[in-house]
């Protein structure tokens, strides 16, 4: 069977953005009053839509989460984003040699998955085959 199609996910395959979004994850949660470790963050969150994140915190640590906590933890994620964010090393070049067409598909917001594959110049090599999973 030949491959017809390569689709990606976002965080942690094409960009190096799990760190940095924990990060923020837990800057917004200790803003809120919270506290949770790295790696309960890790376990319980990774991968997971904001919706989500919002529900297990509420449910499984006692913690609501506003909306402005959740436009704050945008804000700071956006910004680390921007200074911080690297492609995963090698996916620059490994694109244009597949051969195949290539798609992003991510639990993120369209907004977010758009603003990291440009700040990492994978926007280019992708678009317009960009999926979240709140379209």
């Amino acid at each position: 069977m030949t491959p017809e199609l390569v689709i990606f996910d976002c965080d942690g395959v094409l960009v190096d953005s799990e760190a940095l979004s924990v990060s923020a994850l837990l800057g917004m949660i200790e803003l809120a009053g919270g506290t949770v470790s790295e790696d309960a963050a890790y376990e319980h969150f990774l991968g997971k839509s904001m919706k989500s994140v919002r529900e297990i915190l509420g449910q499984e640590f006692g913690l609501e989460i506003s909306d402005q906590h959740l436009t704050a933890m945008r804000v700071d994620l956006m910004r680390k984003f921007r200074e911080e964010l690297k492609p995963i090393p090698g996916i620059k070049e490994v694109l244009p040699k597949l051969g195949l067409p290539c798609c992003v598909a991510s639990s993120g917001t369209l907004e977010r998955i758009r603003y990291a594959l440009d700040v990492t110049g994978l926007l280019p090599l992708l678009e317009p085959h960009i999926f979240s999973a709140t379209m």
